[in-house]
């Protein structure tokens, strides 16, 4: 399916998205807990759908009504087919982890975007606590097996520039060893929001991890207990970005649901926007955001990787120059996001240029309509939908569908906001239909 997007003036009133990154570690929580949580506006998307049927795999039991119930499995099963954690990176980074847990042999894979993503340090992680841990085909990627044993308690010794996720998830299965782990984080943790969420999460569900020495060491103790709970899903600020920078370049956008004292590093848009020039008021009610002309800026991605996409678009409107850095990691997401994020809005006119570690955006360009590809990536689709709304001409996204790794009903809601935009089915589709 693609969509066609046409130059728009928008107005109206969104609640955000759930979290994906709170429901996928509330989920685990569940799981690793011995009776029955409630998990309470949680998000229904392609990534955290993989990690429901992970956590059914390994013993959880999982009924939908208009919340989730999950019914925890003490000790974790060891499925007997393979693990496909599909495109969600964090599913595999944590379930590799948790398989540790386990007293068998857990094989877990993905998809052909998520067999590229490199997992070796999580790997050597888990060698330094004792359990057997491999890539299948020695590269370092998926697929790998892991043979589950009693996590003894150690010192592990892991960089912090690579993937926050594999310091979640050392946290999640060091917590249920039989005797104290630290971590040892060897280079700056980026993405420490990420980590500070797992932590919060954790301790919603009565279980404590210590950070010192600036998050260069995180204490654990072992024989934890996950304790059941209710548990709300915070407004999602990743997704709820998109609307913003909407907001921002073509009218005014109210996003509601969004909790202010939230440890999600993306709430940092919002100040980014603040120092762009964009008019923002807040109150209880919500987030409104007006249409403003933006100015450039240094912005630091360390912690907000996933923003990286939609603040290029509203750096390409910007009168000057706006520099993107630490943002290396992109590399090594659904695409490579430095390298998609430059080709795809060049298309549309933008004046961008890729470095080592991020994107140099000179403004403002004209962006006029293209074809985009969003080479499978949600965030390089949503932030070239929002490109297409002050485009000359119509805009083209293909393979829309991908957006539904994280937020399915983001055309719906784009649509809502009086945007012109347009269904149709692309070339495969159109086959199948004739």
């Amino acid at each position: 399916m693609s969509v066609t997007i046409s130059q728009s003036t928008i107005k109206g009133t969104i609640h955000a998205p759930p979290s994906k990154s709170y429901t996928h570690r509330a989920l685990i929580c569940g799981l690793l807990s011995s009776g029955q949580t409630i998990i309470n506006n949680h998000l229904v998307c392609d990534d955290t759908s993989a990690t429901l049927k992970l956590s059914r795999m390994m013993g959880a039991k999982i009924n939908h009504n208009k919340n989730l119930t999950i019914t925890g499995a003490d000790p974790l099963r060891v499925p007997g087919i393979e693990m496909d954690c599909h495109g969600s990176g964090t599913t595999l980074r944590l379930f590799t982890a948790i398989s540790a847990l386990t007293d068998g042999r857990c094989v877990l894979t993905g998809d052909s975007s998520l067999l590229k993503r490199p997992i070796g340090e999580l790997l050597d992680a888990l060698h330094q606590l004792g359990i057997r841990a491999s890539s299948i085909n020695n590269n370092n990627r998926p697929p790998v097996e892991i043979y589950g044993n009693v996590i003894e308690g150690a010192t592990v010794r892991i960089r912090g520039d690579i993937s926050s996720q594999y310091i979640s998830g050392l946290l999640l299965a060091c917590s249920k060893g039989s005797n104290d782990s630290t971590i040892e984080i060897i280079t700056q943790l980026e993405s420490q929001p990420y980590v500070e969420m797992t932590l919060e999460v954790m301790k919603h569900f009565g279980v404590t991890a210590e950070p010192s020495d600036n998050w260069g060491v995180i204490s654990i103790p072992g024989n934890q207990n996950y304790r059941v709970s209710q548990y709300d899903v915070p407004g999602d600020y990743s997704s709820a970005a998109f609307l913003m920078v909407a907001g921002a370049l073509a009218g005014k956008v109210k996003i509601s649901g969004l909790r202010n004292d939230c440890l999600q590093g993306d709430a940092q848009v919002v100040s980014i926007l603040e120092e762009m020039g964009i008019s923002i008021s807040q109150d209880e009610s919500g987030i409104t955001v007006f249409k403003s002309e933006p100015m450039p800026c240094n912005i630091d991605a360390a912690n907000i990787p996933d923003l990286v996409p939609v603040l290029s678009v509203l750096a390409s409107q910007a009168e000057g120059q706006t520099r993107i850095f630490n943002a290396k990691r992109l590399r090594y997401k659904e695409s490579n996001r430095l390298t998609t994020t430059t080709m795809e809005l060049r298309k549309m006119g933008a004046n961008l240029r890729e470095t080592n570690d991020g994107i140099i955006i000179e403004g403002p360009t004209r962006l006029h309509g293209a074809v985009i590809n969003p080479h499978g990536d949600h965030r390089i689709a949503m932030a070239c939908t929002v490109a297409g709304l002050v485009s000359k001409h119509s805009t083209t996204i293909n393979d829309i569908e991908c957006v539904k790794k994280s937020y399915p009903n983001f055309i719906e809601d784009m649509i809502s906001l009086c945007t012109n935009i347009t269904h149709s089915p692309n070339v495969n589709e159109r086959r199948r239909m004739e």
